[in-house]
């Protein structure tokens, strides 16, 4: 017979975060630049540290990022 309760309690022993970098691209900017109407060094490019949720089903991005015009690279 198996110890699945053992078997269990090891396996969220090896569980963690899982976490990438990404890299936005603000796609407004980036057919701009490739259509020549602004220089490449104008493209709004934000980059992060990401967590990730396998079960998840949607995005979440900050404000601070995608809400307002201009941001920051």
């Amino acid at each position: 017979m198996i110890n699945l309760d053992r078997d269990l309690t090891q396996a969220r022993k090896n569980m963690g975060a899982v976490r990438v970098k990404v890299k936005l691209t603000n796609a407004i900017d980036e057919e701009l630049v490739k259509r020549g109407l602004i220089n490449p060094n104008l493209l709004r490019v934000y980059e992060a540290e990401a967590l990730i949720d396998t079960g998840a089903v949607r995005t979440a991005i900050p404000v601070e990022v995608c809400g307002t015009p201009g941001f920051k690279n």
